[in-house]
Order: C-alpha cells, then structure tokens, then sequence
C-alpha cells in the first residue's frame, strides 16, 4: 500500500507528481492543502490538523473524514506522518513539503530524518518528493541509493563528529566536518547507485535531483 502525505506548499504540478498524487491508495491531506486538493475533484482519505486554514464549509461537508488536533507542539505535517502510519504502509511519499516559505521548507525536510528515524526497521519506506527531485533520509551507519549516471547529489546531516565516506560520488566526503547544511552539498554520481558509510549511526538527508 501506497500512503501520500500532502502538505501545504507547492501544490503538485508535473505529470510525474501529480501521478503519484492519484495513484495512491490512500491520500492524508493537511488542513491547509485541503481546499486546493479538492479544487482538484481529489477527496483525500483523511484531513487533518487544527483546521485553522479550511473553511467552515468544507469542515462541515468533510466532517467524517477530518481528524482534529490541536497540539500546538507539533506542526501538521508531524500530525499526517502519525496518522499515515496506522495502518503502516509499504511506502510514505511526502508531497507539497516545499515551496511557499523557506522556514517551512527547512522545517519539513529536517523533520524527514524523524520520520526515517522513527521507520527504521519497519519495513515502510519514505520520501519527500519536489518538483526538482527527492529527498531521501536514514539513520543508520551504512545506506545505498540508486540514481542516474550523472544526477547531481546533495547529502545534508547534523552532527560535526560524523564522519562519512562514500561510492559512487565524484566528490569525496571523508573529509567533510558536517557542521553546516552546505558541506556536502552539489556533488554528482558517477554510478547507477551510490553508498555512504558513516563512522556511527546518525540522521541523513540525501537530495537526488530528477
């Protein structure tokens, strides 16, 4: 089973994106992306978050498939990611997480490495999907993705003790200190599949673009 979280930034718009968006079978929506989900002719599985952004109207008309939370701790696309795992999946694709506003942007992919974190074993396989390409996420010592030749590759952590080589990167990354996002940004594959191997386990976002 195909789950597709849907978030409020850029609304999906490429064939490519927009076949993923329907080709779920099950679509969690959050508040803010509801109303253009459903101009759309979309009605998503589940609606959920405070419903400050949906109007009065379409909470009515969607009352049974709205799900209610108002914890101010957590954003609405933490809230969707708890409701997408129950049932868990076979795979979670984030749409709509960039785009709009940069601080969201940032917040959302930084989240992505949570999720991956807090998916570690089960079997279920997520990702965060743009316009531009996917982000990806482990937290583990060693991780393989395949990509095209020549796909340019970005690789973002959190830890200025990590240390990382690689395969199948032109660039390097034994000597990079992961102490600010840019570090091991704009490399490029030189393989149909790259590696990473770190000197102990930690968060990991990895950017492939299309």
């Amino acid at each position: 089973m195909t789950t597709v979280i849907l978030a409020h930034g850029e609304f999906p718009s490429s064939d490519r994106t927009l076949g993923i968006l329907k080709q779920a079978d099950r679509i969690i929506c959050c508040d803010g992306a509801a109303e253009r989900l459903l101009e759309e002719g979309i009605v998503p599985d589940l609606i959920v978050g405070d419903m400050d952004s949906l109007p009065e109207a379409l909470q009515q008309r969607y009352a049974d498939i709205i799900c209610r939370d108002s914890d101010q701790e957590t954003n609405d696309l933490t809230k969707a990611f708890n409701a997408a795992v129950e049932p868990l999946p076979d795979t979670i694709h984030i749409l709509g997480a960039t785009g709009k506003r940069e601080d969201h942007t940032l917040a959302n992919v930084s989240l992505l490495a949570d999720y991956a974190e807090a998916l570690a074993g089960s079997g279920c396989d997520i990702d965060m999907i743009t316009e531009s390409g996917v982000f990806r996420a482990f937290c583990a010592k060693d991780a393989s993705f395949s990509c095209p030749l020549g796909v340019e590759i970005s690789i973002f952590a959190f830890d200025n003790t990590l240390q990382m080589s690689c395969e199948g990167l032109f660039y390097k990354t034994d000597r990079v200190t992961f102490d600010t996002l840019w570090k091991a940004t704009l490399n490029h594959s030189i393989a149909e599949q790259f590696s990473l191997h770190l000197n102990h386990p930690a968060k990991v976002v990895v950017f492939i673009c299309n």
